[in-house]
């Protein structure tokens, strides 16, 4: 089955996409990737799960690194300013859009295989698209530091990777990671950021 009415010039860079298409693309190797990780998205699983035929797919895209990048790359894009707020606030709307990711985008499966490395090239893809994020609140970690707002030696990275376990390690022990998990997690993780005195 497929959605073009017709035949299609081959795709280029830049070329005007036909954004139901791309929706439909999008929405199946993020299905396919929450349930079975990077290994189920194939093209053959993609047409499948989409109703895209795969000679379709395969005119906007040479392969299947290509798709998985482009659909990691719009789904995550990149972070958007911080709202105003308590130094607290901040911290927590940065740590919000970073655990996104991990929930939204790569779902258990996603998850599984970055843990366990299954996909290295995958891992490495996914790592390099939520840099942004990940460099966004490690900055406003030693922003808030340098102005006096948290603890001047505190170890911005060290604080992140806690996050990111924190996250991780409840989907390990209860099989999922309730909403009130990030309000704890901060609870926890806040005597390291700010000073003795505060």
């Amino acid at each position: 089955m497929s959605s073009s009415a017709g035949p299609e010039p081959r795709a280029g860079r830049g070329r005007p996409r036909q954004p139901e298409v791309d929706a439909r693309l999008e929405s199946a190797v993020l299905s396919l990737l929450h349930g079975g990780g990077p290994a189920a998205v194939t093209m053959e699983a993609v047409a499948a799960e989409s109703g895209v035929a795969k000679t379709t797919i395969y005119r906007r895209f040479a392969n299947r690194a290509e798709l998985l990048e482009k659909v990691l790359s719009t789904t995550i894009g990149q972070p958007g300013p911080v709202p105003e707020g308590s130094v607290r606030d901040k911290i927590r709307f940065a740590l919000d859009r970073a655990w996104t990711q991990m929930t939204d985008i790569l779902g258990p499966g996603g998850l599984a295989a970055i843990v366990m490395d299954a996909d290295p090239e995958f891992t490495e893809l996914f790592r390099q698209t939520l840099r942004p994020y990940d460099d966004a609140l490690v900055a406003r970690i030693r922003e808030d530091a340098h102005a006096g707002l948290l603890r001047s030696d505190v170890d911005a990275d060290g604080v992140v990777s806690l996050f990111v376990g924190a996250y991780l390690g409840e989907l390990v022990r209860r099989g999922q990671v309730d909403d009130d998990w990030m309000d704890r997690s901060l609870d926890l993780i806040w005597a390291i950021l700010v000073s003795p005195s505060d």
